[in-house]
């Protein structure tokens, strides 16, 4: 158990009594021998962690994301990297984003600073087929925002990187150019990217810059993938009308923070979405057996991509 960060021993306890007499669970570095150790789970692990063990051949994170892992200096080739999916993350996600969608497109910022200043005031309503929404990333939790979306009207134009096929009422963009064109049509955009070099810091002033003027922000990919000062300098100019934060370049967020008074930012605590414990017991077992039949894991990561 590979972790500077969290006491994965305590944090797992349920899962690790439960996988009892299937899988063996060692501290790092507790005097077991290294060469016995084949699968490691992990997060946020130390720089030089993989190194102690020469004959592992999985990792497994303990959330949906990996990147803590892939980036460890240490994690060398012919080590599987194993991420947790599970359906039920799909649908908090997705309630979440329709939340914030609908936040913006029945203005409900405004009325929330009118009770506040005890205005009684309408300010008139919009359907959502008059609210375009673009969603960065086409995963399989993209795909649920984006047929969900669809279904209540809105609107819904996806990018990722190479072409895919989409459900109906969505529509698919992918490169460059397709990345303009989305854009240019997307009042609301949602991030659902996964971290890698070609995305990191991919939402920035260029970025906003292409979006309608006065469109809407629903972060909650990576907190890497943002400019932050480039998302405040938007919101300065009306570029941007608002935000919804959930990631964060650096968390927790520091009490100093603009984003925590911003008045135009809703801000959540990395809380979108998360996997249950449950699904993250079920991933170390079939990872497990995985390697005891030879086999590679089901949800590893493709190591050349990031995700």
């Amino acid at each position: 158990m590979l972790s500077r960060t969290i006491n994965l021993r305590k944090y797992l306890k349920d899962q690790i009594a439960r996988l009892d007499g299937r899988v063996t669970f060692v501290d790092h570095l507790d005097g077991t021998n290294p060469a016995t150790v084949r699968m490691a789970v992990g997060w946020h692990p130390h720089a030089d962690a993989f190194d102690h063990y020469p004959n592992l051949t999985a990792a497994c994170s303990i959330g949906a994301g990996a990147d803590s892992i892939l980036a460890c200096p240490s994690l060398r080739d012919g080590i599987d990297v194993v991420r947790v999916v599970e359906p039920a993350q799909a649908e908090m996600m997705s309630g979440f984003v329709i939340w914030h969608a609908i936040y913006h497109q029945r203005r409900m910022g405004i009325y929330l600073q009118n009770q506040r200043d005890k205005i009684w005031k309408r300010i008139g309503q919009r359907t959502t087929q008059e609210v375009p929404v673009g969603i960065l990333g086409y995963g399989a939790i993209g795909a649920r925002v984006a047929a969900d979306l669809a279904a209540l009207g809105f609107p819904v134009k996806v990018w990722s990187r190479s072409a895919k096929p989409t459900s109906q009422g969505v529509n698919g963009f992918h490169g460059a150019d397709g990345l303009d064109a989305m854009l240019a049509g997307s009042e609301i955009l949602v991030n659902l990217l996964p971290l890698t070099v070609e995305t990191r810091n991919i939402l920035n002033a260029a970025l906003f810059a292409k979006m309608p003027r006065g469109g809407y922000l629903i972060q909650v990919g990576r907190g890497e993938h943002m400019v932050e000062q480039d998302l405040l300098d938007a919101l300065a100019s009306g570029q941007l009308a608002g935000a919804s934060l959930d990631v964060f370049l650096a968390e927790p967020l520091s009490p100093e923070h603009p984003f925590w008074s911003h008045p135009n930012i809703v801000l959540t605590p990395h809380d979108a979405c998360d996997v249950t414990l449950a699904a993250v017991g079920r991933t170390l077992l079939e990872t497990a057996e995985a390697l005891q039949a030879g086999v590679k894991p089901k949800d590893a990561v493709d190591r050349s991509r990031g995700y």
